[in-house]
């Protein structure tokens, strides 16, 4: 069969999903027999199929259904969702799936989600190399009986689920402002709204894909302007914002400044380990020591994981951990097939809100008690060599004495006063770097020497 891939699609797999730059790196022809292959490497019969708002989003999305459909496979679509949502209708049918999606990334990326049933993702070393493999080698069936398209609605079942054993006057007057940034929580936020006595004042609720208003990522500061800014001009108890396919959500105090995720997953760990003494609780190198430390206090017994959604699903599995979450925002559940909910977090967080304010506490004096250090901004630098720079950042470390050095997904360097992490991204060609402290100024001090390390040799190969 005669075929031709993206000139840069190499780049655009990943370790844990496939995403890149649309047309160089991913397009639909690319996508097509992606699907073709995802088909036919595993003898899947029937796929469920879900898309974000990015313009490219419609041909990838129609080009995946007709891959699947060529393969002999049925496709139940059902069409704009977030990737909770994906994973929701997966795990419930048990059917293989894919979220077009780029998630966080800028608006000229796109990607594939693949799962497995039960919501189970593939990575590089579980499935997603095979289906690179066998859409190189052009080989496909040929002869099938096409399959078909059938369109499904899950957005009501969705909803019942996500929102059962809440009652509709719970939380009642809690005002809540919810900056959608034109990503799929727009189409998430009214189905909440139905359900719960709370008030969304919602920025930027209209699906679009050229990100009109402000980037996809809700953690970058550059993006919390406007959530920022509506906060400090009105009377609201705390504001929410979220990626573009709503796997993520940031949490902002009434006064507009932003909590650190790993603070809030602090605060719904506390609430789990009520609920269920001694669990066990995933963390990452890159979460606040706060998160780490309030698991321990709580009872919970902490587990240390690699960074990256697919990852920590996977270790979620195997060691039976109940809750984990990540700086950047992602929240995951044992009791939702071990993914992501921005739902249930803001529902705990909520829980807990209402008890706080009962007690005349205000959202900031809630968060208070854990907000024990200051950490920076996780900061990307692009690189030619992932390993050979980390490999370099390593031999600088050592040149200044550090109290520990510890190597798990990157190094995990401790200088006594200021601790932080550098790794390699799992997303980009880029090494992440993050300090921490109880001094933000000492945190950012070690950071930017780090960082101009990085740069002088991020184009150096061994």
């Amino acid at each position: 069969m005669k075929f031709s891939l993206a000139a840069d699609y190499k780049r655009a797999f990943k370790e844990a999903d496939i995403r890149g730059v649309y047309p160089a790196e991913i397009d639909d022809e690319m996508v097509y027999f992606c699907a073709r292959a995802f088909v036919e490497e595993f003898g899947y019969q029937k796929v469920i199929v879900a898309r974000d708002m990015r313009e490219s989003s419609v041909a990838l999305h129609a080009a995946f259904v007709k891959g699947v459909n060529d393969s002999g496979a049925d496709v139940v679509d059902i069409g704009l969702m977030h990737s909770p949502g994906l994973y929701f209708a997966s795990g419930t049918m048990n059917l293989p799936g894919v979220m077009v999606t780029a998630s966080h990334s800028p608006r000229e990326y796109n990607g594939l989600k693949l799962v497995y049933p039960q919501a189970i993702p593939l990575t590089e070393a579980d499935g997603l190399k095979e289906v690179r493999k066998r859409m190189e080698s052009g080989v496909f069936v040929d002869g099938n009986k096409p399959g078909k398209t059938i369109k499904k609605d899950i957005a009501k079942a969705w909803q019942k689920h996500s929102c059962k054993g809440v009652s509709s006057t719970a939380f009642s007057g809690v005002n809540i402002v919810a900056d959608a940034g034109n990503g799929m929580s727009g189409v998430i936020l009214p189905l909440l709204a139905e359900k719960l006595a709370v008030t969304f004042n919602v920025l930027f609720p209209e699906l679009d894909g050229s990100f009109p208003n402000r980037g996809s990522d809700p953690t970058l500061r550059k993006h919390q302007k406007h959530i920022t800014k509506k906060l400090k001009d009105s009377s609201h108890d705390f504001g929410i914002s979220f990626d573009g396919d709503a796997d993520r959500i940031a949490f902002f105090d009434e006064t507009g400044t932003y909590i650190n995720s790993a603070v809030i997953g602090a605060l719904v760990a506390e609430q789990i380990l009520q609920k269920l003494p001694k669990a066990k609780i995933g963390y990452t190198v890159l979460t606040t020591r706060s998160y780490e430390e309030s698991i321990l206090a709580n009872g919970g017994k902490p587990v240390l994981m690699k960074v990256g959604h697919a990852f920590i699903k996977k270790a979620m599995r195997e060691k039976d951990v109940v809750f984990a979450c990540e700086h950047s925002g992602h929240f995951y559940y044992k009791e939702y097939f071990f993914t992501d909910s921005v739902t249930l977090t803001l529902l705990y967080v909520l829980e807990a809100y209402e008890a706080a304010r009962k007690k005349g506490l205000s959202f900031r004096q809630m968060m208070q008690p854990y907000l024990r250090y200051h950490q920076t901004e996780d900061t990307i630098v692009e690189v030619d060599d992932k390993q050979h720079a980390l490999a370099a950042v390593e031999q600088y470390v050592r040149t200044k004495q550090p109290r520990t050095l510890k190597k798990f997904d990157g190094y995990r360097v401790d200088f006594g006063d200021v601790w932080g992490v550098v790794k390699p991204s799992v997303t980009e060609f880029a090494l992440k770097i993050m300090f921490e402290s109880k001094s933000k100024k000492h945190a950012r001090n070690v950071q930017s020497e780090l960082i101009a390390f990085t740069k002088s040799i991020a184009h150096t190969r061994k």
